[in-house]
């Protein structure tokens, strides 16, 4: 459109556009203004995408980069230093001890749920399905872990599943409480 503006429109004469009486030589410099605004969008969305297929093809070689650095960083100033802070990167947290109480409701859960599973080895172990549930564990008096109610089935469990593990654990966990009283958390599971 601007070669026609150019060659055909005199510079001099004047054109109503829009209401507007223009000349020529006005209609050429604002339609060179809308193309030039046109162009460098368009200039800016290409360098945008030249962009963005860059950090794409770069993405994983630098994930691995920043993975060995931070393995290397670790390495060398060790995982409690407080100069990991300068990279970014938090000290290590201790783990935090499990408490008595703790140490004893797993056991008792370990015990329970193998006794309710009616698991013995590593095949059985193997054979067992894992939606079955966790038999609930609280510690009661005098220190010794308890059964509460029926197991708790794990999250996802379809809802005839869940019933059907409740109802076959309840009644083999109604014996399962005294074994785990009687033998203690340290006895083993």
């Amino acid at each position: 459109m601007d070669a026609g503006v150019q060659k055909d429109i005199p510079a001099k004469s004047t054109w109503s556009i829009n209401g507007v009486e223009m000349t020529g030589a006005q209609i050429d410099a604002k339609l060179k203004g809308y193309i030039a605004t046109i162009q460098a969008a368009d200039a800016a969305k290409q360098q945008a995408k030249a962009a963005v297929t860059a950090r794409v093809n770069m993405t994983v070689e630098g994930r691995d980069f920043f993975q060995q650095l931070k393995k290397a960083v670790i390495a060398s100033f060790g995982a409690q230093s407080p100069q990991l802070d300068d990279f970014g990167l938090a000290p290590a947290k201790a783990k935090t001890p499990k408490t008595t109480a703790q140490k004893a409701i797993a056991a008792a859960k370990a015990k329970l749920t193998r006794a309710a599973r009616g698991t013995g080895g590593k095949k059985q172990k193997a054979a067992i399905d894992p939606n079955q549930g966790t038999p609930a564990v609280a510690i009661g008096p005098n220190a010794v872990p308890v059964a509460i109610g029926a197991n708790v089935v794990n999250p996802g469990t379809p809802v005839a599943s869940s019933s059907t593990a409740a109802s076959s654990t309840t009644a083999t966990s109604s014996s399962a409480p005294a074994p785990a009283g009687s033998g203690g958390p340290a006895s083993g599971a």
